[in-house]
């Protein structure tokens, strides 16, 4: 017995009793807390950034910084769009001006490329370029390589704005008095083609701003989107509460990010329609900030912030701006990464709790419990879990409920992310978790030497649903449409336990 327990400490036992089968659309769900996570062989951080114990730092709280983080390691096909989740934190620091700076971006790109190259610093937040003439050449720096979608919590506000100056030369919206020029989510568009060799050659053009929204008002001149005249039409906000980027109270705030599918008809797509919610509050619920801007394979825009002849000399004269097309094809495949910059004013950016999905996958929210020494206790996890039913549409979205989880793909933790096993049952050494795929209840019974905490994850699908010509209409049982793990936590309880004691054919029961 003794040798047993001793083998046990050190090994976990694990039971399959089925396989699924693999994703026919190629794509399998991602999650990385991103705390203490510098041996992930799929993560590349740049400039400043580091890795911290509440996750990575993309720059500290001081001036003229600048980080960045590639899940280079990683493709996700585009075919069926994105779900991204993120948590951040945003504070401390000085302002300038009354604002905080510069902010953070989330970006996408092409999954053929090996080695990125992160866009500019500053208002460029690690997505777009910067030019300049000849005096300032040292902060000439091309926008992200292979640039798809950038994604901006810009604090100070720059990131959406055109300019034209010695140091600083980046197409964007001018002419704008803002009601609420700061804590803007923006949105830049695909890298452009080389236009010419006089300063707008390759990776210093395109990037296009798509759309900008404030998050500290609902009235006023606090938004701006992209027209196909390639004018910015003013926008009103409707958030549902108003707030600021920065979470200065010491509290992480979440994104969730979705690129849907632009259906033109059953079997024809233009681009994604993206959705942008952040939740301020933990558990609260998430402010919608952009609604479905449909981002198009073309965009129309201009190059509006040019030399009259060349950036390759001292002369600050503007020229002309220009009407160009953006080629914003969606790559077959992406990855994705992170930047953050600060300048004269400055605070502190850290991202962590990283997750992938596809839109509509399951979700698997985390589930607590107690038992007594030596007592098993069943623990019903879907309670809190969804899976999806319904096409895929943001006019009618599917539903989601735990009532459309199929019970038969419950799987305790898998080895990696592709794993196909199915996992029943595993003995740990604090005890021996067990799974009834009829009643979809979850049963840990402690072993002998259990004490303090024992925790276990798991994932879950929903089901595929075919047309009567065997067409996918809804596919939620496909492998990428399992969840990101969810983890299961029992504690030992030290009272209120009652123990039975066999003696001369009588039972005593004793409450500890």
């Amino acid at each position: 017995m003794s040798l047993v327990f001793a083998l046990l400490t050190n090994f976990m036992y694990a039971q399959t009793d089925s396989t699924e089968v693999a994703s026919i659309y190629g794509f399998y769900s991602y999650s990385n807390s991103l705390m203490n996570a510098s041996s992930a062989s799929e993560l590349t951080i740049q400039g400043n950034a580091s890795h911290t114990s509440t996750g990575v730092q993309l720059t500290p709280a001081s001036s003229g910084q600048f980080g960045g983080l590639f899940i280079n390691g990683r493709t996700f096909t585009s075919v069926n769009g994105l779900h991204v989740e993120f948590e951040y934190d945003m504070k401390n620091g000085t302002p300038l001006g009354g604002t905080y700076g510069d902010g953070l971006s989330f970006f996408l790109y092409d999954g053929a490329v090996t080695s990125p190259t992160i866009g500019a610093p500053g208002a460029g937040l690690g997505y777009a370029y910067n030019r300049a003439q000849n005096t300032y050449a040292s902060q000439r720096k091309a926008g992200l390589s292979s640039a798809y979608l950038g994604i901006a919590l810009d604090e100070f506000g720059n990131f959406k704005s055109k300019r034209f100056q010695g140091e600083s030369r980046v197409n964007g919206i001018a002419g704008v008095t803002w009601s609420q020029p700061t804590s803007h989510v923006t949105l830049r568009g695909a890298k452009g083609a080389a236009i010419n060799t006089t300063g707008l050659g390759d990776g210093f053009t395109g990037y296009p701003v798509l759309i900008t929204r404030s998050t500290l008002s609902n009235s006023g001149t606090v938004g701006r989107v992209l027209q196909d005249d390639r004018s910015y039409l003013t926008t009103t906000n409707t958030l549902s509460s108003v707030f600021d980027l920065r979470n200065n109270a010491g509290e992480f705030r979440k994104v969730y990010l979705d690129l849907i599918p632009h259906f033109i008809n059953s079997t024809t797509t233009d681009g994604f329609d993206i959705k942008v919610d952040i939740q301020t509050v933990q558990n609260g619920t998430p402010v919608n900030v952009i609604n479905y801007y449909h981002y198009k394979t073309s965009v129309p825009y201009t190059e509006n912030a040019n030399p009259q002849t060349t950036d390759f000399n001292t002369s600050d004269v503007e020229g002309a701006a220009t009407s160009q097309t953006l080629n914003a094809i969606t790559p077959s495949f992406l990855k994705l990464g992170f930047a953050a910059s600060t300048g004269a004013a400055f605070q502190q950016h850290i991202i962590r709790n990283v997750k992938l999905t596809l839109p509509y996958s399951a979700v698997t929210n985390d589930d607590v419990a107690s038992t007594c020494k030596f007592q098993p206790v069943n623990i019903s996890v879907f309670n809190n879990d969804i899976a999806y039913k319904g096409p895929i549409s943001i006019t009618t979205p599917p539903t989601g409920s735990n009532t459309n989880i199929d019970y038969s793909t419950f799987s305790f933790t898998k080895t990696n992310d592709i794993d196909l096993t199915l996992y029943r049952k595993k003995v740990t050494p604090a005890g021996t978790w067990t799974y009834n795929k009829s009643t979809g209840i979850v049963t840990f019974n402690p072993s002998s030497g259990f004490t303090g905490t024992a925790t276990m994850t798991y994932t879950v699908k929903g089901r595929t649903v075919k047309d009567s010509n065997g067409k996918i209409v809804e596919p939620y049982g496909d492998t990428a449409y399992r969840s990101v793990p969810a983890t299961i936590t029992v504690s030992l309880k030290t009272t209120g336990c009652i123990y039975s004691t066999v003696s001369n054919r009588m039972v005593t029961q004793t409450i500890k």
